[in-house]
Formats: structure tokens, sequence, C-alpha cells
């Protein structure tokens, strides 16, 4: 066999191990038979054309830079428009498919704002009711008591942030409690309790 037919030869092997080397898992030694064949052929074109015609060996050396390219984006490119290419190239999980607790997490949101009780004790987690709905709480301001009216302000992680609710002024409180507050003269008119402490 001649050495100008047994470059190409060895070419050819070299170019088909590179599509192997990207469908058969092998520890890189099909990749360092692809090397030591294309080192080969080069040989061989030295051996077969440098005596003869160096313009021959500088076309195949040029050849040779152009195709291994070639053939790397070709097999790539049949890989990403056909069905064995999505097998053998996965592709890659979107990001709501990695982050976990997507919809809880917006359920959650949706409560911000909301007022609820306490039903277990936060100190500083617990359980809260907003809404009917019983939910794992936790407080960074002051522990709240079983039966406290909290508000919810974030969400951290699968749990509700949530803030002990603001007391109500005291017409409220008296008017929700079904008092009357008393007119401001007839306050003062009223003689003082005997724990009140007297103003200066």
């Amino acid at each position: 066999m001649s050495y100008e037919l047994l470059a190409i030869l060895l070419l050819v092997v070299g170019c088909a191990l590179i599509v192997a080397e990207v469908f058969i898992p092998s520890g890189g030694m099909i990749l360092v038979l692809c090397v030591v064949t294309f080192v080969a052929s080069i040989w061989c074109a030295y051996k077969a054309w440098w005596g003869v015609s160096t313009a021959y060996f500088s076309t195949y050396i040029a050849g040779l830079l152009v195709l291994i390219p070639g053939v790397l984006a070709g097999v790539y490119k049949v890989l990403n428009d056909t069905k064995v290419g999505d097998r053998v190239l996965l592709a890659a999980p979107d990001l709501d498919e990695v982050t976990p607790y997507q919809v809880e997490q917006a359920h959650l949101a949706q409560l911000i704002g909301h007022p609820g009780t306490a039903v277990t004790p936060l100190v500083p987690g617990g359980m809260v009711s907003v809404g009917g709905e019983r939910l794992h709480a936790v407080t960074e301001g002051p522990l709240v008591e079983q039966g406290g009216d909290i508000e919810v302000v974030a969400v951290r992680g699968t749990r509700v942030l949530v803030k002990p609710r603001t007391a109500a002024p005291a017409e409220s409180l008296a008017a929700r409690n079904g008092l009357s507050t008393p007119h401001p003269e007839a306050a003062a008119a009223a003689p003082p309790l005997d724990f009140d402490v007297p103003q200066s």
C-alpha cells in the first residue's frame, strides 16, 4: 500500500474516531487513538509528497486543519437537530424545574399583607392561621403568644414571615367592646383615681 493511500485512509479513520468519541464514553482513549491516527496520517503524507512536491503536502495539512473542525461542527449540528442528538446531548432543565417550591412560594406570596392568628406561640417559629389555612411561620420581631393577631409581611422559603399586628387605638378598642369613650371635658371633670399619678 502506498503512502498516499495510507495517509488518506488514516485521515478517514481519524475523522471516524472523532465521531465515535462523541457517542462512546471512553475516558479519553478514543481521543488518544484519534491523535495517534492523525499523526500517522501526517507522517505518511510527508513520506509520500514532501520529496515530490511541497505544495501537495501543504495542501494536505491545510485540508486537515479545515476537516477536523468541520467534522466536529457537523457532528454537533446533527446532534442538535435530531432526536438522536436529544438523547445524547441532554437539554438543560428550565429554571422553574430546578428551583424548588415554586408553586408553594407563589401561593404564599399572595398572602403578604393578610391578617391572621397565631395557632401556637411563635418563639420565634410556630403555626399561624391565615384565611383559614394553617401555615408554618416565623417572626423576627417580638414573640407572639398563642391566639395573638399577626400579619404576613414576607415569605422565607416555605414559611411566612409574620409580625404582631399593631394595637388598635383606644377609641377603636372601646367601640369594639361596646363601650363609649367619655367626652374630654367629662374626663377632665372626673375625680382622679387613687392610683393616678399627679401631673405637675
